[in-house]
């Protein structure tokens, strides 16, 4: 596991780019309780987890389209 300061801030900061522990948790694929342990120090963040949660916080911060709605007007048509 790596270090438990360094995945509780990951986690914090993956909280904080999503709004909430359970839209954290929903991307993580871990019960919201679980992010709360995290973030609270109870639990160390196993490095499964911390790579997952580096994974998103590399993710751009847009809003995904729905699949069916047309491209914003501008954007080239694929």
């Amino acid at each position: 596991m790596g270090e438990p300061k360094v995945g509780k801030e990951v986690i914090a900061q993956l909280v904080r780019k999503l709004g909430s522990a359970e839209k954290a948790a929903a991307r993580l694929g871990i019960r919201p309780g679980l992010v709360q342990r995290f973030l609270e120090g109870q639990s160390a963040v196993p490095d499964s987890v911390l790579l997952k949660a580096l994974d998103a916080m590399a993710e751009p911060a847009t809003p995904a389209l729905h699949p069916k709605s047309p491209p914003p007007k501008g954007w080239p048509v694929i």
